[in-house]
């Protein structure tokens, strides 16, 4: 019961971040970028972090999912590969940073990453926040397919509404 009351606020407060993110996504585009880039960052610099000075905590992941594929994975090759494991997760979501910040083509091969990457870790369970991670997922989505182009993420006024032609920014 401790646990569900240490984890609770932080669970619904990802959930309730992403649920925004899917809707920034849609009607705000650029909020929805910086986010998504912040977050990817922080991630990326989190699991280097663990993966460095605690990269055993990661072994915990394996009694929060229900899937035995991933938990079988976890507590056998994963579990004498931590570090590069990890290190490798955070190279990518450092990448996924760099394209959401970035133009055109490697801000869609990012949205790709970030669709892939969501979708990979859901099965984790409570321990990816679940369903977060589908969320973000739907928010790269989103960002891939309504907006075509994308241009540097300080151009804040590059999303236009085509109906209205009112900034989305």
């Amino acid at each position: 019961m401790d646990s569900l009351r240490e984890w609770l606020m932080p669970y619904l407060l990802s959930n309730l971040l992403a649920i925004l993110c899917v809707i920034a996504a849609w009607k705000k585009p650029m909020w929805a970028r910086i986010f998504l880039a912040a977050f990817f960052l922080w991630a990326a610099f989190i699991n280097s972090r663990f993966a460095w000075l605690n990269p055993k905590v990661y072994l915990n992941y394996a009694q929060l999912t229900g899937f035995s594929l991933y938990k079988n994975f976890i507590l056998g090759y994963f579990s004498n590969h931590i570090s590069p494991f990890v290190f490798t997760i955070a190279a990518g979501q450092f990448l996924i940073f760099l394209g959401l910040i970035l133009n055109n083509g490697l801000t869609r091969t990012a949205c790709i990453g970030g669709i892939i990457f969501g979708l990979a870790i859901a099965p984790l369970g409570v321990g990816s926040g679940f369903p977060t991670t589908v969320l973000m997922a739907i928010a790269f989505y989103i960002l891939l397919n309504k907006y075509p182009e994308h241009d540097f993420i300080w151009n804040l006024t590059q999303y236009t509404d085509s109906v209205s032609g009112k900034v989305a920014k």
